[in-house]
């Protein structure tokens, strides 16, 4: 009769361990890094609403 080589099936872990490694590494190098120059700063300005008119603008009215 014939030989069958029957092999051992290769552990999974080691590939799994590779694959998160590599996300974290990736993770960090899009999102770990604070030394950008982007200016994502936004820049309060105050609201001005009030308006004053000169008196001499103003139409004086007579009340009865």
């Amino acid at each position: 009769m014939a030989e069958i080589r029957v092999e051992k099936k290769r552990p999974v872990w080691p590939w799994l361990l590779v694959i998160i490694v590599l996300a974290i590494l990736a993770f960090l190098y899009f999102y770990g890094s604070t030394e950008t120059d982007d200016n994502n700063e936004t820049e309060t300005i105050d609201d001005v609403t009030a308006m004053t008119i000169p008196q001499h603008h103003v139409i004086q009215t007579k009340t009865i």
